[in-house]
Formats: structure tokens, C-alpha cells, sequence
């Protein structure tokens, strides 16, 4: 706490019982006062408790949170009083309730009133929303979540803009928990729409459609943003990248995704919208597990860009592993260990996709190494590099063993 503002503070917690009987109401007897003199005035509605100190002529217009009204309707009369507190705005202040059957509009009414680079804050606690809260272009805010979030609605945080936004959150839930998914879910966790530069943690998601959405819109597009997870479960979808379909250029491009786990019907998606020309390309995905997705990549448009360190083997449910559509080319995986079988492209074991590089050891399905390096062809196979024979002959690629050319000394 700044040391001006503790003086004051300290100050005012002194002065306070002397004058308590007249400086301390509710938000509504506030309101309805015509006494607007007094110094220092404490809170008492529940959740929303704090002092607050008279700004005269201020015109701000109260946001029952950080600013509140006294005579409210007095016109000329009106005085503005504003919360004492030091940097963090607290979501309960706006009214967020673990009881209120929708808490958007406080959550919102909470980012709003932020200044760029404040820290909104959702308490420990469980919280229902009927609608969804967004971040908006034209600011950088620092969401934080400790508490569980339950979204009703087609979209739950939509981040939104260039400016940095950063979320660090804990749980988001949207279907109601069920020990074997049907999945045919609906709605997206987190949303980012035309975002730049933004950072999102987020411990736990499940119940979505979609976990976590990148996507572009208009002569736009989102990039640069770092995503950090550590699991999402029981989702149709754990991370897409797509764009609008609304005739105009868009992308996702250069961003970073660090896992964490994916499980449900489809770890990584990418779905290119009817108006974009570039593909997906420069994403980073480091340490993502798709153990218990049926399917961990199934993408399109999709191109030049990295996995490090993937996790996907059929003995953990994985049925398909790298699903690349012709018009995805030039990926790189660097890996201590894949099978050749985990790649599926155009529905055909082994098929790697255009010209995809795999750093690393590639087995088959008999777990025996068939490259060290792999690069496959226009039309997915690989050919493999190893050091020694044999050559493994259950393999679907070409192998060429280095200690067999010209050449190498014994």
C-alpha cells in the first residue's frame, strides 16, 4: 500500500468512532441521504463493505462499486463519494455473490470501472454466470479468478484487443460434470477475438464445446499471446484456432500454448474461415499431453508451425494422434518418442502430411526405432534416418541407416 494513502486510511480508521452512528449505511440509505457533509462514510451491505470519502464536484456517475451517489437523485445536490482502497478492485464490491443465479453484469460493472493495468479480483468462492464477460479492446486489464466460475452461455471470458490483457484462473465449468462424457457440448470457455500480446493461466476447464479459442475477425487477427494450461477435460474441443467467415483476411499466427493436459473428443482444432488466405502458421505448442482425446490434431491451413515435447500414445486412448489436411504443410515435432502409427493424415496410418519434420526417435508399432530424424515427402511418408541396421521391417517409412553409407569409419 502506498504510504500517502495507508497515512490516510490510518487516519480515517481513527477518526471513525467518534462519528460512527452518522457514517455508516447501506448503498440504498446512502443514496436516498440529503446530509452529503460528512467526511468519511462506511458501507455495510454485504460483500460490498469499505469507506468512502466525498469527491466534491465530482459529475462521475456511480458505478456502485468504486463510486456511489449520495442524494442520488438531488440533481444539483448529488454528491459523489468514491471507495478508499489501494489498487485491486474487488468483484464483490459490484455485487458478485456465490448465491446471485447470474454474477455478469457485477463482473463486468467490475472491469469497467478498472484503469488500464488494475487487477479486477474474483474471490475464492463458487460463482454462477448466465452470460459472458469481456475484456475489452480498448484497455489491458489483470483478471484474476480464485474462485470457480459456472458459465449458462455460448461464450464465458472473451478477451478482446492489443493492447496485453493478462487472466490468471483457477476453474471454469459449463455442462454439469458427468464421469463418462457424452459430449455435444455447448459454448467456449475463454475466447480471444483480434487479441495481441494477451497472457492467460488458467488451471482447469471442462464442460465446454471449446476449452480455448483463438480467432480473427475482420482485417484482423490475434497473435503474440501466450496460453498456459494445466488441464482441460471433458470438453468437444481442448484448443481451436479458426477464423470469422466474414470475407475478410484474418489469422492466428505466432502464438504459444504451454500444457499441461488435453482429454475429450479433440485436443488441438483448426478450422479456417471461408475468407482466409493465410494459413495458420509460427503457433508453439510445448509439453501439451493428449492423453484421453480420441483425437490430438486434427487441423487444416495449418502450417510451419512447432510441437515440442508432445504426448500422445493409442495406450492412452488416443485413437488418432496427427491428423494433418493436405493444405497443411512444413510442421515440425521435436519428440523423445512417437509412433509412426500416430500419425493419420488422410485417414492413412503412417501418412505424416506434407513434408512434416519429426526430430526425434520414431518407432513401430513393435516399438522399434525406424528414424532419428524423419522428414516426410509431398505425399507423407517419411524417410527415416538412423545410425545403425537393421532396418525394422514392420516400418512404413523408407529408412536410410547412416552407418551403412560410404565413408564411415568402422
Amino acid at each position: 500500500m502506498k504510504p500517502i494513502r495507508a497515512a490516510v486510511l490510518l487516519a480515517f480508521i481513527a477518526a471513525a468512532p467518534a462519528a460512527q452512528a452518522q457514517t455508516t449505511l447501506s448503498i440504498s440509505q446512502l443514496q436516498a441521504s440529503t446530509k452529503c457533509s460528512d467526511a468519511l462514510i462506511f458501507i455495510t451491505d454485504t460483500g460490498r463493505e469499505g469507506m468512502f470519502v466525498p469527491v466534491p464536484g465530482s459529475t462521475a456517475v456511480a458505478n456502485n462499486g468504486t463510486t456511489l451517489s449520495c442524494n442520488a437523485n438531488g440533481g444539483a445536490g448529488r454528491v459523489v463519494y468514491k471507495r478508499v482502497y489501494d489498487s485491486t478492485i474487488n468483484a464483490k464490491w459490484f455485487g458478485l455473490s456465490e448465491t446471485a443465479a447470474d454474477n455478469s453484469v457485477a463482473v463486468q460493472n467490475a472491469i469497467d470501472s478498472a484503469k488500464k493495468g488494475q487487477e479486477v479480483l474474483i474471490p475464492e468462492g463458487s460463482y454462477t454466470f448466465q452470460n459472458s464477460i469481456t475484456l475489452p479492446d480498448n484497455q489491458y486489464i489483470r483478471l484474476t479468478a480464485r474462485g470457480e466460475l459456472t458459465f449458462n452461455a455460448a461464450e464465458g471470458i472473451v478477451v478482446i484487443g492489443r493492447f496485453g490483457h493478462v487472466l490468471d484462473l483457477t476453474r471454469l465449468h459449463n455442462h454439469a460434470w458427468e464421469d463418462t462424457p457424452r459430449y455435444g457440448y455447448t459454448g467456449t470457455a475463454i475466447k480471444l477475438v483480434n487479441a495481441v500480446n494477451a497472457t492467460v493461466k488458467v488451471n482447469w476447464i471442462d464442460g465446454f464445446k471449446t476449452a480455448i479459442m483463438l480467432t480473427g475477425e475482420g482485417h484482423n487477427g490475434s497473435q503474440y499471446n501466450k496460453i498456459n494450461f494445466d488441464l482441460l477435460t471433458h470438453n468437444d474441443i481442448g484448443l481451436q484456432l479458426t477464423t470469422e467467415s466474414d470475407g475478410q483476411l484474418n489469422w492466428v499466427n505466432e502464438n504459444t500454448f504451454t500444457g499441461g493436459r488435453i482429454s475429450g473428443l479433440t485436443g488441438l482444432s483448426a478450422v479456417p474461415g471461408a475468407g482466409q488466405t493465410d494459413p495458420f502458421n509460427g503457433n508453439k505448442f510445448y509439453n501439451i499431453g493428449f492423453e484421453g482425446a480420441t483425437t490430438g490434431v486434427d487441423v487444416d491451413k495449418f502450417s510451419w508451425n512447432i510441437f515440442i515435447a508432445p504426448r500422445l500414445f493409442s495406450a492412452e486412448g488416443v485413437v488418432n494422434g496427427f491428423k494433418f489436411s493436405p493444405s497443411s504443410q512444413d510442421n515440425a515435432i521435436v519428440t523423445t518418442g512417437l509412433y509412426e502409427n500416430a500419425f493419420v493424415s488422410n485417414g492413412v496410418a503412417a501418412n505424416a502430411g506434407v513434408r512434416t519434420l519429426v526430430l526425434g526417435r520414431l518407432l513401430t508399432s513393435d516399438g522399434v526405432t525406424s528414424g532419428v530424424l524423419n522428414i516426410a515427402d509431398d505425399n507423407g511418408r517419411f524417410l527415416g534416418l538412423k545410425r545403425d541396421t537393421p532396418v525394422p521391417s514392420k516400418s512404413k517409412s523408407r529408412v536410410l541407416p547412416l552407418s551403412t553409407l560410404t565413408g564411415v569409419s568402422p
